[in-house]
């Protein structure tokens, strides 16, 4: 990566911008930072004939592990994945440590994210104080430190009275909730799938009514307070018809998709592969085919990384005491652009998935993020043909754990025997551009 000027005129670029439904090849000019209608006199010519200008990417869920957890990431390097991802904003999880409970680790965060460059972060509040789920966190007071929501992160509410609390308080003060469905009571000790697959290998299940159940009380509370809730990493086809149904009703609720799952199902633990260990289970084919319905009909607003990078030793143990969760960030863009074909959809619906809609589902200008003439540019300018391989050596991200690993592309675990193909060229955050690939 490197630093480029400021001032640049990109030629021959397709523009992609679903929020001013644009999808148009033209050249554009980034002034100070700024997208003009004019070049500068200096402005550097960038020749992206056969590249994609895309809004910058909008990831809703990825673990970033610092503070607390550099072994498996840090803001430096996890940033600079994401970049290379397509992603110029990333909403930091809150289960770091500290959790982010308090306006001490948000200005922390902010700070050690700014010095070490790459995508621009801002976190999620936890919803409550330690993710314990007993008492609420001054998520008002955070939101003004500069959190644009708050979650609960992979730590389901077991008490409903507090999570109905939660939901009157931030229904007051107009703070979404990124939540997932998840029923404190069944499955936790569970760490696949419940079915066929899961019981042929003896692991503990993490059946469907998890979700669908914790996603029933999300729903009737949603109802009954009129908070902003987002579903975060749904997984099963009955949840997509519930999401379906409550935005029928008129409820305020909007969901994502983990990229994994929209290509891996139970299937792909077969022989204990510690790398498809994750808190969401893989689950059925049909659930995977629900969900692939879902971002093409529009049920599911977005697509997010997931990214969880863990150190070579979390992976060790055997299936079911691994640590769950994927290292997304090094093959996100190629999984991305897979899906046009794969979900037989255009381009412009898959970016808006990973931009546009992001930004809408948080409603802040602190990830904004379009081509329109005046706005400070936070772009991503990619080629969707660069062949790519996951390679140890080239990895930006720490974490290792990821199932496409030195794998040739013939070997790659994907059904659609389509090019593992796809790769940024320059990112502009906050209108400072980084060059990615030369």
């Amino acid at each position: 990566m490197s630093q480029a000027t400021n001032n640049s005129t990109i030629k021959g670029a397709r523009l992609i911008d679903s929020a001013a439904n644009v999808d148009t090849t033209e050249d554009i000019h980034i002034v100070d930072g700024i997208i003009s209608s004019k070049p500068a006199t200096d402005s550097q010519v960038i020749d992206a004939t056969g590249m994609v200008l895309s809004p910058g990417f909008v990831d809703l869920y990825a673990r970033l592990r610092e503070p607390g957890l550099t072994r498996k990431g840090t803001l430096k390097s996890e940033c600079h994945a994401a970049l290379a991802a397509g992603f110029t904003t990333l909403l930091c999880s809150p289960d770091t440590h500290p959790v982010i409970d308090s306006t001490a680790t948000v200005e922390l965060i902010r700070q050690r994210a700014q010095q070490g460059g790459g995508a621009r972060v801002i976190p999620l509040a936890a919803l409550t104080t330690e993710l314990e789920g007993q008492r609420l966190s001054e998520i008002a007071t955070l939101r003004d430190a500069g959190c644009v929501g708050a979650s609960q992160a992979d730590q389901p509410i077991a008490d409903t009275s507090v999570l109905l609390s939660a939901m009157e308080y931030a229904a007051t003060f107009d703070i979404p909730l990124l939540l997932t469905a998840r029923d404190p009571q069944i499955g936790g000790a569970g760490c696949a799938h419940a079915g066929a697959v899961a019981t042929r290998l003896g692991l503990p299940g993490i059946p469907a009514a998890t979700e669908t159940i914790g996603l029933a009380r999300l729903i009737e509370l949603c109802r009954d307070t009129g908070c902003r809730l987002h579903i975060s990493r749904l997984s099963t086809a009955r949840g997509v018809e519930q999401i379906a149904a409550a935005k029928q009703a008129g409820l305020s609720i909007t969901a994502d998709v983990g990229i994994h799952h929209l290509f891996f199902t139970e299937k792909h633990i077969n022989g204990f592969d510690v790398n498809f260990h994750s808190s969401v289970p893989f689950r059925s084919e049909r659930d995977r085919d629900a969900l692939r319905t879902g971002v093409t009909d529009g049920t599911i607003d977005a697509i997010c990384s997931d990214h969880a990078p863990h150190d070579t030793d979390a992976k060790l143990a055997p299936f079911p005491s691994s640590a769950p969760g994927l290292s997304a960030f090094d093959v996100f863009l190629p999984l991305l652009m897979q899906l046009p074909a794969l979900l037989d959809t255009p381009l412009s619906k898959i970016l808006a998935a990973v931009s546009t809609n992001p930004s809408r589902i948080l409603a802040s200008d602190k990830v904004a993020s379009t081509l329109a003439v005046g706005e400070t540019a936070n772009l991503i300018l990619f080629d969707p043909t660069t062949p790519v391989q996951c390679s140890s050596a080239k990895l930006l991200s720490q974490g290792s754990n990821t199932p496409f690993l030195d794998c040739d592309n013939a070997d790659i675990h994907l059904e659609s025997g389509l090019p593992f193909s796809g790769k940024a060229h320059t990112a502009w955050v906050r209108g400072e551009p980084t060059t990615l690939s030369q």
